[in-house]
């Protein structure tokens, strides 16, 4: 019983609860957003983000625009160049008299306890964690004895300056995400929102700050010696003045989108925005079938003439699929872009989609895949998931989807962090905009023509009924039916777990 204590969480104590500050209409950012913006309260300012270093560009400098509050919440950052960087900037924020405040979900911060510590450590920055490990290191075993609690995960996302602007969406903290390195990067999507959304989003922030699924670092983490305090501040220095830094540093400040955010002439599509913020623990978990209802993130409408689902994890359920199957049949143009086997990085997910293909294709759902440029054969390997740099650095060059994107009838748009999965729907904590914009819904179209032109698998079906693949980067075509950079054992792995009670999970 002892030992099984262990491995259980302390009970929580409450922390004193702190709030967003929303009286800032007179910071250099609020007085900009309202000289920049139009007359109607209502209205949210949007920019699309869809390359890395814009991402990452964006982000550095709302933090170095804060003069009030910064509030930030990611579901994985990484201890590599661009998450070290934005520590870094988080930091100096700090330094200039910024209140700071960081929870990062605990699955996600490898080889980060002393760092994190450390900045908790300043006045201005706190740090906590979300649903964290009693057992540091290895986190894994944690799962053996507290499964239940474990499985929940904050996937929300949210990156808050003033509660004036923020920048919300697929993107996790690392260098798959901002194009900081040229292998395993992620295809992602984020949106720089401002004006009227932009409160519900520190809100939504307070309420997982002050929530019980938090615990500050320091309680879990312990104090830091001041030997280990070196030897995290030499790590940030030799990271932050290394060549690699400056070249990619470089490389941001060469962006279209670098220059007009530091000259203020950036382009904004002003339109309605509803914050969609689906938080477990304080909604409560959501039972019952995964139905398409349940898979829309809440307040799309059902689809009347199209829609196009772009999600990385893409596990539609037998629910899910039969209603997309009613769509397309009444007329709905359905279409989907998601990762190949080739492309994924959680080979269990693709478990959940790999059945649903034909069916699908049957009732005339248009499926893409994204492919991996490499095209060798994936085996078991990729079933053994690991979160670390170092691990994924070692996949071969390309990119794998990371977005997650829902366009309704060519005017509502989602982006956000969910996927179009069971996860997403009945476990993860979730945070996105419902946009009402025939301007972005078209914009995001022409992006799903150009993504799916020359990029991707085609997938239809052979004469007989089969599955088949169609490489649109070839030269000349040719349908397949053997699902491509597979092999028998790889096939067969997905063919067996698909069979398991466990979809609910992916």
């Amino acid at each position: 019983m002892r030992r099984l204590k262990a491995f259980k969480l302390p009970p929580h104590r409450a922390v004193p609860a702190t709030h967003a500050d929303l009286d800032t209409a007179l910071t250099t950012l609020g007085r900009e957003v309202d000289s920049r913006g139009p007359d109607d309260d209502e209205l949210t300012g949007l920019k699309l983000l869809r390359d890395g270093k814009d991402a990452f560009a964006a982000r550095v400098l709302l933090a170095r625009s804060a003069e009030r509050t910064l509030d930030v919440q990611y579901y994985i950052w990484h201890d590599d160049l661009s998450g070290s960087l934005l520590l870094d900037e988080l930091e100096a924020a700090a330094e200039r008299g910024v209140r700071v405040r960081l929870i990062v979900d605990d699955i996600g911060t490898a080889r980060l306890d002393a760092r994190l510590a450390c900045l908790d450590a300043h006045a201005n920055f706190e740090v906590r964690l979300y649903n964290p490990c009693a057992v540091r290191w290895p986190k894994p075993i944690n799962y053996l004895f507290d499964f239940k609690r474990l499985n929940c995960r904050m996937h929300a996302k949210s990156f808050t300056v003033d509660s004036q602007a923020t920048i919300l969406g697929g993107r996790n903290i690392g260098d798959e995400y901002f194009a900081a390195r040229q292998k395993g990067q992620f295809a992602d999507l984020d949106v720089l929102a401002v004006g009227a959304v932009v409160p519900e989003v520190s809100l939504a922030f307070d309420a997982y700050w002050n929530g019980a699924q938090v615990r500050p670092v320091g309680s879990l983490v312990g104090r830091v010696s001041a030997r280990k305090r070196r030897k995290v501040e030499r790590a940030r220095v030799r990271m932050a003045t290394s060549q690699r830094a400056d070249r990619y540093r470089e490389a941001v400040r060469s962006r279209k989108l670098f220059g007009e955010m530091i000259d203020g002439t950036v382009t904004m599509t002003w339109a309605c925005a509803k914050l969609v913020n689906h938080d477990y623990a304080a909604d409560g978990a959501r039972d019952g079938a995964t139905d398409l209802r349940a898979l829309m993130p809440a307040g799309l409408t059902m689809p009347e003439s199209q829609l196009e689902i772009i999600s990385g994890y893409f596990v539609p359920t037998a629910r899910g699929t039969a209603e997309l199957g009613d769509l397309a049949r009444r007329g709905v143009r359905v279409r989907v872009l998601t990762n190949s086997f080739a492309a994924t990085d959680v080979g269990f997910v693709h478990t959940g989609y790999a059945p649903c293909r034909l069916p699908l294709l049957k009732a005339g759902v248009r499926l893409f895949e994204m492919p991996a440029p490499d095209d060798k054969p994936k085996t078991a390997r990729k079933f053994v998931r690991t979160r670390s740099a170092s691990a994924r650095a070692l996949r071969e060059e390309g990119r794998s989807l990371h977005a997650k994107t829902i366009g309704v009838d060519g005017r509502q748009v989602y982006i956000g962090s969910a996927n179009f999965d069971p996860r997403s729907a009945h476990l993860n904590t979730e945070m996105g905009l419902l946009i009402e914009s025939p301007e972005l819904a078209a914009d995001l179209a022409k992006s799903f023509e150009r993504d799916i032109a020359e990029n991707v698998y085609c997938l239809g079906l052979t004469p007989e009924g089969e599955v088949c693949w169609t490489d649109a980067r070839d030269d000349d075509p040719e349908p397949e039916t053997t699902e491509p950079s597979t092999n028998p054992i790889s096939r067969a792995l997905v063919s067996l777990l698909s069979k398991l009670p466990i979809e609910r999970y992916l």
